[in-house]
């Protein structure tokens, strides 16, 4: 099982947060285990995905957002 703390630090490194030596030596037992390789793919397979989906509210979500927007800003002047 792959310790929390690598996996963390995996995401880390498949959004380019991870520099330097410590970035280096986890590419580095990413390859030569076999476990952590297979997380490692895993994971950047969905960061590829999140970032190709475009997320954006409903439209019934913005009229509700922009109504409520409306009240407080009329009772905020009271």
């Amino acid at each position: 099982m792959i310790q929390s703390s690598t996996s963390d630090q995996l995401i880390l490194l498949a959004y380019g947060e991870l520099k330097g030596a410590e970035a280096s030596a986890l590419i580095a037992q990413i390859g030569s285990d076999p476990e952590l390789a297979q997380e490692w793919d895993s994971i950047k397979l969905i960061t590829s995905e999140l970032s190709e989906t475009m997320l954006s509210p409903s439209d019934t979500s913005l009229k509700i957002v922009l109504e409520h927007s409306c009240k407080t800003e009329h009772a905020q002047e009271i």
